[in-house]
């Protein structure tokens, strides 16, 4: 929504935006969108309307995809606006950042001279304070330059009189017949004048413009001063002057010659921060461009390692060097704010987050090593099912980058046009194209850097996504991730947190998304091409079970086998030796059957530890590929030696331990015995399988207390029944003091404890959504009605306000005070956008006492759109009537 008038955005219509002729000439008073702080009558209108903090900083759970240059970010009009001079009272406000072509709106032309033959334009630049203006073309020669003046062809018929830098009291000026002047000036606004002749000098002589002026005029000049973190003391690793609260400190040149102006995380901060300008008669700031932001509420270290990543050099195939991501363009306070955003971050690969209730600026680039040191997640952080999202389908991968960039030479004057394409291969010869249109990017080898990470980006389209136990927590949105997980073959794969969610008990949902050095490859240079995404593949020879049984095939080699002395045993010394042979204090026989009893028991210890698909893996790899003959037997040994086999027994069921009084108690390892041929004593596991004609139905109770090895425990209790694909049940956990319980179901409900009271079912599910039926609230927080509403649900202050009902109607009022003279047309711009429609709305007369002769009244003029609707005044007996404002209403939906 634009950042209209505090006079309810009044749009003066052509009754007063007038062409002057004769001499003669009116300057355009009250209101345009454009001119934030135009004075009238010395009182500064400020600017009320806009994009609050709350709304911007509430979207930033979801920002993490703006700017990835994932889709087609949408290019502001105003980037083809500005090449184009108008008289356009409904022009919004504008912002320049970088070196650019300016806005070029026209608020003020008059007509002089003996003949008409001089014709004057005040054009508005930028809607705040710029470094310079450098260049001014008409069509496609230049006119005139900082350095040279007026070019030879347009002596004696072209000239710029007067150029506001910011427009103030001190630099006001009059000219012709004096109705611009000191009193009629776009106080905090950078404009320019313009002054044609039309006819010649001499009679023989003919203007450049006796036919008409041209309207293709370009404007170029260093816009819009920035304020960089890096540069203030107050933040932690700056150092300098700035402060984000006295733009007074803010530059495009910094003092020490840093020329600022032009990097993309510095002007996107300058457009989340807004800009203010000062009212001349009251001394107070207003918001007139941005979304102002506080920088309390900015994590400003993080836009300093944007600024450092954006100003970084890179190289270019055709030679030499530029910055990595520096930008230009002129942006409306008329555009979605979102699709501003969108624009300068799809510019520099940037994206946002909340980084611990602060707004953060990310730069994509290639910060994988740090997870080189890190641990990362594993099986056993994965608490829940899984879901593994592999390469989307073939559709869904493009193979061809298409788009345009804004070419600043001489050739195109800062049009769009198509930069180069980017493509790879197409798997089935058919090519899917992807549109990315980079509308504040001035730099070919830039757009190509920028289209290549892009592509390259949507060839890893793979997520997986569980719930986590609470481990994950110390990831956030935007980190690098190395993952281990068995069932699917990953070691150490690297990921990105892609989104996180509170689960039950403090678990954490969490989406992963595949990362690749590769994608990174045009950090540093646009010349690396786009490669294909590597193949997934999964190695069962991977799986942790089967690693471990290779590691203990290796612990004896025999080029490592010798005595103290050096010395090897002859070659196949224990070759075909008999089962009475001796080995160490035991015989061969001995030895195998020992083997055999502990290795089944690992076996039946790793199934309750690892999942069956693992299992299954293991036992094929020792059965020689096949699963099918593998068998896994209850605990039986033939007892050849009773005493002996005592022994194996109690070795591996247990421990003798002292008792601390100076005896010996036997102590039982639960984790290794069993207590049935197929569970261990630490755990207990029941199920009822039933099945009827293919459809098996179940109950599975499971109970378990896991020890570590550092004395803590872990109680789990399991109890489910499924029906097919319904299941219901309970999870209970108890771990480090702290408890967890958990519910499947469809529907639940409460009752008293002796099963005597009515049944209470405090919330269901419909449509996929948690619903609490029947509810009576106390006290409702503000944050609780977000969700329904979307946002702020009202806004109310003297000069107008909005509310939101529950049944989605908006009411909407406000006020304009200023004396109407005549009988004019004028429209208001709705401080709240309808969603679909305005079905309602009307205005009525105001005037400050009685008075007999101010007799106006007002009529709504056409149908009213969504975000504003059009008026004007009607005289009863004269057209010399007046009001001193109105009043007026509007509703919708």
């Amino acid at each position: 929504m634009a950042k209209v008038l505090k006079i309810a955005g009044l749009v003066v219509g052509a009754a007063v935006l007038a062409v002057a002729t004769a001499g003669t000439g009116l300057a355009l008073v009250a209101g345009t969108s454009l001119s934030t702080a135009l004075s009238v009558g010395g009182a500064l209108v400020g600017a009320t309307f806009g994009v609050g903090a709350g709304t911007l900083l509430l979207g930033a759970a979801a920002l993490s995809t703006i700017g990835t240059a994932l889709s087609n970010p949408h290019v502001a009009s105003s980037q083809t606006d500005r090449l184009v001079a108008t008289i356009d009272p409904r022009a919004f406000r504008k912002t320049v950042l970088g070196q650019t072509a300016m806005a070029t709106d026209i608020r003020y032309e008059e007509w002089s001279g003996n003949d008409q033959e001089y014709c004057d334009w005040i054009v508005a630049l930028a809607s705040h304070g710029i470094d310079g203006v450098e260049e001014i073309w008409l069509d496609q020669e230049m006119a005139w330059s900082q350095t040279t003046g007026v070019v030879a062809k347009y002596n004696g018929y072209f000239s710029v009189p007067n150029i506001v830098l910011e427009g103030s009291p001190a630099n006001a000026f009059t000219f012709a017949s004096g109705k611009w002047n000191s009193s009629a000036r776009l106080t905090g606004c950078a404009y320019l004048r313009l002054r044609f002749k039309t006819t010649g000098n001499s009679k023989k002589a003919t203007s450049p413009f006796s036919s008409s002026i041209p309207t293709r005029i370009t404007i170029i000049g260093r816009g819009a001063k920035l304020y960089d973190p890096r540069r203030d003391s107050t933040v932690p690793g700056g150092s300098g002057p700035m402060r984000w609260d006295d733009q007074s400190t803010w530059r495009y040149t910094t003092d020490d010659g840093a020329v600022i102006g032009e990097n993309l995380a510095l002007q996107i901060l300058r457009v989340v921060l807004g800009w203010r300008i000062r009212n001349p008669g009251t001394g107070e700031m207003r918001l007139a461009t941005g979304s102002g932001v506080p920088g309390r509420r900015l994590d400003l270290v993080a836009f300093q390692v944007a600024a450092n990543l954006c100003d970084e050099q890179a190289n270019r195939s055709a030679g030499g060097t530029e910055p990595r991501y520096h930008g230009a363009g002129v942006i409306s306070e008329g555009d979605d704010p979102k699709q501003i955003l969108d624009m300068l971050c799809a510019a520099c690969a940037g994206r946002f987050r909340d980084t611990g209730g602060k707004l953060a600026l990310v730069i994509a680039h290639n910060d994988l090593a740090a997870a080189a040191a890190d641990d990362g997640l594993n099986d056993d952080d994965v608490i829940g099912g899984f879901t593994w999202d592999p390469d989307p389908a073939l559709e869904a991968t493009p193979n061809v980058v298409r788009g345009r960039y804004v070419d600043a030479t001489s050739a195109s004057l800062y049009q769009l046009i198509d930069y180069p394409e980017v493509r790879i291969a197409s798997l089935d010869g058919q090519d899917r194209i992807m549109s990315l249109d980079l509308g504040v990017v001035e730099s070919p080898s830039q757009a190509q850097r920028i289209a290549k990470q892009a592509l390259e980006r949507r060839q890893y389209q793979r997520s997986f996504s569980a719930t986590f136990d609470i481990r994950a927590w110390k990831y956030t949105v935007g980190d690098p991730v190395p993952f281990t997980f068995g069932p699917l073959g990953f070691t150490r794969a690297l990921f990105r947190v892609a989104s996180q969610e509170l689960g039950q008990g403090g678990s954490c949902d969490m989406t992963l998304s595949v990362e690749h050095p590769v994608i990174y490859s045009w950090d540093a240079s646009d010349a690396p091409p786009v490669l294909a995404a590597d193949p997934i593949i999964y190695d069962k020879g991977n799986n942790p079970l089967i690693l471990a049984i290779g590691e203990a095939a290796n612990t004896a080699l025999w080029s490592a086998v010798a005595n103290d002395d050096g010395n090897k045993p002859e070659d196949k010394a224990t070759y075909g030796a008999p089962g009475n042979s001796p080995v160490g204090d035991r015989t061969a026989a001995q030895i195998v059957s020992d083997l055999s009893l502990n290795g089944t028991n690992a076996l039946f210890a790793s199934a309750f530890a690892m999942n069956k698909g693992a299992i299954l893996d293991a036992i094929s790899q020792l059965q020689g590929g096949s699963a099918l003959v593998a068998q896994v037997n209850t605990l039986t040994t033939k007892i050849t030696d009773p005493t002996q086999n005592g022994i194996q027994t109690v070795n591996l069921i247990g421990a003798a331990q002292p008792d601390g009084k100076g005896g010996t108690i036997f102590v039982i390892n639960q984790n290794t015995a069993l207590g049935t041929p197929d569970k261990l004593l630490g755990q207990t596991i029941d199920t009822i399988v039933q099945q009827v004609g293919g459809h098996e139905q179940s109950i599975t109770s499971f109970k378990q207390i896991l020890t570590a090895p550092d004395g803590s425990t872990e109680l789990r209790g399991v109890f489910s029944m499924t029906d097919g694909n319904v299941v219901t049940g309970i999870v209970n956990t108890l771990t480090g003091g702290k408890s967890r319980f958990a519910i499947a179901t469809d529907d639940f409900y409460i009752t008293s404890k002796d099963g005597s009271g009515i049944a209470y079912n405090p919330f269901t599910i419909i449509d996929g959504v948690v619903t609490m039926l029947d509810v009576v609230v106390r006290k409702l927080s503000y944050e609780a009605l977000i969700p329904l509403f979307g946002d702020q649900y009202s806004s109310l202050n003297a000069d107008y306000g909005w509310e939101i009902m529950p049944s989605g109607k908006i009411r909407q009022w406000g006020k304009l005070r200023q004396t109407i003279n005549s009988e004019v047309a004028f429209s208001i711009v709705w401080p709240k956008q309808f969603k679909t429609v305005c079905t309602a709305r009307g205005g009525h007369p105001f005037v400050a006492a009685f008075n007999t002769a101010k007799d106006l009244y007002v009529q709504n003029v056409g149908e009213a759109s969504v975000s504003g609707g059009s008026f004007q005044t009607q005289a009863s007996t004269g057209n010399a009537q007046s009001l001193d404002g109105i009043d007026w209403w509007a509703e919708g939906y």
